[in-house]
């Protein structure tokens, strides 16, 4: 455990952590901002230790290019090397807008957990992702008169056959997703009612097609793609109302909290591991009595050999920490203090 005051860099643990294991920051879609002011560069290095084997990973984030990862002092050529091979799952204040957010916040909150799970799944979406961007490129191509628009149903075959077999992937999980967090939910409060929505059917082809040929005119316009898996969205209702509108902070805070419970079960279940769990400033805007529910849920999530799950958590009230029972004598723990670094 991480105490200290606010500023004193507890969340920057956590954040260097994620680095590590998806070669980006939980924090920001920027990058560059990890780099100080001043410097062109930074490193991350850590080293994970599982089942006897230890891992090295270097991650160079440069301020004007691409980062630049090392497995054990290798390069690998892109991110996805990199994504699967020691996952941590983290809950802190910058993943509310999951259920505070646009759809796309919900998207990528899902389709991380699926990829990191499942190796169909990434090469799926990063298909589907590719072909996207060059289908939006060939519509502005169209818009700027560079090129026919007869030439768009090459892309739109593609997109077609990439769109049907993500939905399906997509669908497949979260219905098994659904299944973990309905578990942990019961286990929390049976008379709690938290729904997560999503297509009840897949657009099959004919479907598909006749979707992009209406929206044609419109997707020239824009030079952007208006219909597929990228503009999906997974509603979640508080007692039948969309949480998203409705929700007080504490609904809010206990929805992610028990999707990311329900997301270290999934890891663990399609991978065979748990996953590390970092758990940013846990008990705010939570009462004592919501607190200790959610430390018996947390406590219940043990390895393949029975030991809890590694956890990492940061905190500015120790005493709020001991009082809801997460570090019992029982179990090993080491607590850290940080203090802010005094400019003279």
């Amino acid at each position: 455990m991480i105490w200290g005051e606010n500023g004193s860099g507890k969340t920057s643990i956590l954040e260097a952590i994620h680095v590590l294991t998806y070669g980006k920051s939980f924090k920001t879609h920027k990058q560059g901002s990890l780099v100080k002011k001043g410097d062109l560069s930074s490193i991350v290095k850590g080293s994970f230790s599982r089942l006897g084997r230890v891992e090295n990973v270097a991650v160079q984030i440069e301020k004007n290019s691409a980062s630049k990862i090392k497995i054990n002092k290798k390069l690998i050529s892109s991110r996805k090397e990199l994504i699967g091979r020691n996952n941590v799952v983290v809950l802190s204040p910058e993943e509310q807008p999951i259920t505070k957010g646009a759809p796309v916040e919900r998207r990528q909150f899902f389709d991380k957990m699926f990829s990191v799970s499942n190796i169909e799944y990434i090469n799926n979406l990063q298909k589907y992702n590719r072909i996207l961007k060059q289908r939006n490129a060939a519509l502005l191509d169209i818009r700027e008169g560079r090129m026919k628009v007869e030439q768009l149903t090459a892309w739109d075959d593609l997109l077609i056959t990439s769109a049907e077999s993500l939905w399906l992937l997509r669908k497949k999980h979260i219905t098994l997703f659904k299944s973990v967090f309905n578990s942990f939910m019961q286990k929390y409060d049976k008379g709690l009612s938290i729904k997560i929505l999503y297509k009840e059917e897949i657009p099959k082809r004919e479907e598909i097609e006749n979707r992009l040929k209406k929206d044609q005119k419109k997707d020239i316009i824009r030079a952007r793609t208006s219909f597929g898996p990228h503009r999906d969205d997974v509603k979640i209702l508080w007692d039948d109302r969309d949480i998203r509108d409705f929700g007080s902070q504490g609904e809010h805070k206990l929805t992610l909290v028990l999707l990311k419970v329900s997301e270290m079960s999934f890891v663990k279940e399609n991978t065979g591991i748990y996953p590390i769990l970092l758990l940013d400033d846990l008990f705010a805007k939570l009462d004592l009595e919501r607190s200790k529910r959610i430390v018996t849920l947390l406590s219940n999530l043990k390895s393949s050999t029975g030991d809890l799950v590694q956890t990492i958590i940061t905190t500015t009230d120790l005493l709020n920490v001991e009082n809801s029972g997460l570090l019992k004598k029982e179990n090993e723990f080491t607590t850290y203090r940080l203090e802010r670094e005094c400019n003279t």
